[in-house]
């Protein structure tokens, strides 16, 4: 018997230091090999889990892997490029807690759920196939759970109406987006950050492309996919810059109903609210400047900034 256990207890470190990270794409493995990451340098469908576990920063641009079978056992990554990615198969990154930057190119993907990154900081989706058709579908991007998101960098994402970017305690935030369709930015304040207020007055949102006379983007602290949309585009407020009275200009009733205009000043505060009239409300007692009212309705708000001569 105690042959048996000191057998067992010289076997156990032995079976712990052979952990096994299966890799099964060769072009993976193959690109590990070259940045070091393999230590036995040897294409056989997979590594020491030690090794993943050492990798901090994790560069496969140019490998066009199929297959990222493996990639969650890299729970220490700090960095990851994952190059142009045609094929989503296996593509398990749920584990990667660490990782704080994540760059890829132009996928296939419909979904990208970014939740799972907590200590995500930066986020490239790069489209270096201009010729090609637009393939990613994505509509969504969840940043709620990385507190410390920093950085987007957005290229042709065409159907992309959502950026949650509630929570965030990051110093500063620079986003990039693709000129387009209008995106919701939900934040815990959408008043404050309208107004360029604190703490969104360190925030920096720039659109990629052509310069445009008005944003394709704007902040709400409830933002709905597609519906969110159609209230900011059904609903109009004219004439801009103003001088006694506004109208709310509905293009369609269908599905949504105007229930009230809030009226704040540029610093946010509130100033008054009208729920009825909405075809000729009265402004004629406010002071010359500039004003933010906010539509609300039965299916979501639109924030929009009139000037007051």
């Amino acid at each position: 018997m105690k042959k048996l256990i000191m057998l067992l207890l010289t076997l156990v470190p032995f079976i712990a230091n052979a952990q096994v990270t299966l890799i099964p794409d060769q072009q993976f493995e193959q690109r590990l090999i070259t940045l070091n990451i393999d230590s036995d340098g040897v294409i056989n469908g997979q590594i020491l889990t030690s090794d993943a576990l050492a990798a901090t920063n994790l560069n496969l641009l140019g490998t066009l892997v199929v297959n990222f079978s493996g990639l969650n056992d890299f729970i220490n990554l700090e960095i990851l490029n994952l190059g142009y990615l045609k094929n989503l198969s296996n593509l398990n990154y749920t584990n990667l807690t660490n990782l704080k930057e994540l760059y890829f190119d132009t996928s296939e993907l419909t979904t990208f759920d970014v939740t799972p990154l907590t200590a995500l900081e930066e986020l490239e989706i790069d489209d270096t196939t201009a010729d090609s058709p637009i393939s990613s579908s994505i509509k969504e991007l969840d940043f709620s759970n990385s507190i410390n998101f920093k950085s987007l960098y957005i290229h042709r994402l065409p159907y992309l109406e959502l950026i949650n970017m509630r929570s965030n305690v990051a110093n500063s935030v620079n986003i990039l987006i693709s000129q387009g369709e209008n995106i919701c930015i939900e934040v815990d304040d959408h008043i404050a950050a309208t107004n360029g207020l604190p703490p969104y007055d360190t925030w920096s949102i720039n659109v990629n492309g052509p310069i445009v006379s008005h944003p394709n983007y704007y902040f709400s602290d409830v933002c709905t996919l597609s519906v969110e949309k159609f209230v900011k585009d059904n609903f109009k407020i004219y004439p801009n810059p103003a001088t006694n009275y506004v109208s709310i200009e509905q293009k369609t009733t269908d599905g949504v109903t105007l229930k009230s205009v809030q009226i704040l000043d540029s610093s946010g505060k509130w100033i008054k609210s009208v729920k009825n009239n909405f075809n000729q409300i009265d402004i004629s007692n406010l002071s010359k400047g500039m004003y933010l009212f906010v539509i609300q309705t039965d299916k979501g708000n639109k924030s929009e900034k009139i000037i007051i001569q």
